[in-house]
């Protein structure tokens, strides 16, 4: 089967990445609230991919009907109906179907530090409230007045922390990115390599004066 048309595709999903990545990182302008951007990300960005990848087959699968009617141009009006007949386009179609896949998420350093901040306080309070020695009253109006540093605490640490905290979040998108892309790009090969089985399956029952077998390879 030649292979011309096919060749396109690599070009077809890094310009649909490129496309897809402009996209996905709107989200996390510096303004945005980081926690919102995430929900959008979750919303938006995996839905995209898998309808830009549906695209991206039914393009590949374009290109391959044009290369196998290009092989059989030398072949009967016969052999190019039994062709058609076959439908290997829709069983292609039927066949290969990509699933969504979410984002996995490195530990948000907001919470990280934050939680580590008022862990501190709480443990220093302890300390002091076992040091406390009028009574049970004082003891726990240390405990109340640490639980309300410890509070502050951790929301003054994640405040501070959300520009590292969007940092990461971009660093999870574009990781995520790269390995939608990558598979992606193996899905269609797949595709790629069942249509040419195909395809080659049916070529070997043509007669050699069909040209079909001579002419231009995979």
């Amino acid at each position: 089967m030649n292979r011309h048309a096919s060749l396109q595709i690599g070009a077809n999903i890094k310009a649909e990445f490129i496309d897809i990545r402009a996209s996905a990182h709107q989200h996390i302008r510096p303004s945005a609230d980081v926690d919102h951007a995430r929900r959008l990300i979750d919303q938006h960005v995996p839905a995209r991919i898998v309808a830009r990848a549906e695209v991206l087959r039914d393009s590949l699968l374009n290109y391959l009907m044009e290369d196998a009617l290009e092989s059989l141009s030398s072949a009967t009006v016969g052999d190019r109906n039994q062709f058609y007949a076959l439908d290997i386009r829709a069983r292609m179609e039927e066949t290969f179907r990509i699933e969504r896949q979410s984002l996995h998420y490195s530990i948000d350093p907001r919470q990280r530090d934050g939680l580590a901040a008022a862990s501190a306080t709480v443990i220093t309070g302890g300390m002091i409230a076992g040091l406390v020695l009028t009574g049970m009253l004082s003891r726990v109006a240390v405990g109340m007045a640490t639980v309300g540093v410890a509070v502050a605490a951790y929301k003054g640490v994640h405040r501070a922390r959300t520009s590292a905290a969007r940092k990461s979040l971009q660093a999870d998108l574009s990781r995520y990115l790269d390995q939608s892309e990558a598979r992606v790009a193996v899905w269609l090969d797949d595709v790629r390599l069942s249509f040419e089985q195909a395809f080659d399956e049916y070529a070997s029952t043509l007669k050699p004066a069909s040209g079909v077998l001579d002419g231009g390879g995979s």
